[in-house]
């Protein structure tokens, strides 16, 4: 099916500049100049739909209209954009550079992203992926504390053992576990293997967070 050429045209906020690659699908990408100076490439059905309008920015704009520019749920929802696209920030390349993006009726409206979560429950809670390989959607996220996150967690990208909350101690050549219970990072022991470290690891898990790793 020929594609209709949308260079030139203007949707909302955004000016079609011109086109980009396909995604693996076969859907059509656009470049797009964004009146607020943002350059962006959005789908062609999500433009001629109305479904993107700006590159954010109106959303933006609309929140703090509402005053919600500074409550914690704008907070975590501008944080979560930030280190999906923004390449300078030191959490990049655990989210946007693995792939991780931020579901379109999100990125455009707060509003959706606040609808779709609801009020964050208290101030230890903040937003948590239940597949941590999964995107920021509405049926991969939930307010959640620190130690059900931790339950979640992958290992460091950094971590030389790959076995999440065991660490190796380089002057000592042992092994160091530890978990996450009521708001500290509790020790577990120190063990002369890996095996033996991811065992105390496993049974912590199973004592303070009810985790079955069988």
């Amino acid at each position: 099916m020929k594609v209709v050429d949308l260079t030139g045209m203007t949707f909302g906020r955004l000016t079609v500049i011109e086109r980009g690659k396909n995604s693996k699908t076969g859907q059509a990408y656009w470049w797009c100049f964004c009146e607020c100076g943002e350059v962006k490439q959005f789908r062609g059905t999500h433009l001629t739909s109305g479904r993107s309008t700006s590159c954010g920015c109106y959303s933006v704009d609309r929140a703090i209209k509402h005053r919600m520019s500074g409550t914690p749920e704008y907070r975590a929802y501008y944080n979560m954009i930030k280190r999906c696209e923004y390449i300078n920030d030191h959490r990049y390349m655990d989210y946007g550079g693995r792939g991780i993006r931020v579901c379109p009726e999100w990125r455009e409206s707060f509003e959706q992203f606040l609808a779709d979560m609801g009020p964050r429950p208290t101030r230890n809670h903040s937003i948590d992926r239940i597949d941590v390989n999964g995107h920021y959607e509405p049926k991969n996220c939930r307010w959640a504390v620190k130690e059900t996150q931790e339950h979640n967690k992958r290992p460091r990208k950094d971590s030389p053992v790959g076995v999440r909350g065991v660490r190796h101690d380089g002057q000592s050549g042992k092994y160091i576990a530890q978990i996450y219970v009521n708001g500290k990072t509790r020790r577990i022991g120190t063990f002369i293997t890996l095996e033996e470290a991811s065992a105390a690891r496993k049974e912590a898990e199973a004592r303070f967070w009810g985790v079955n790793n069988d």
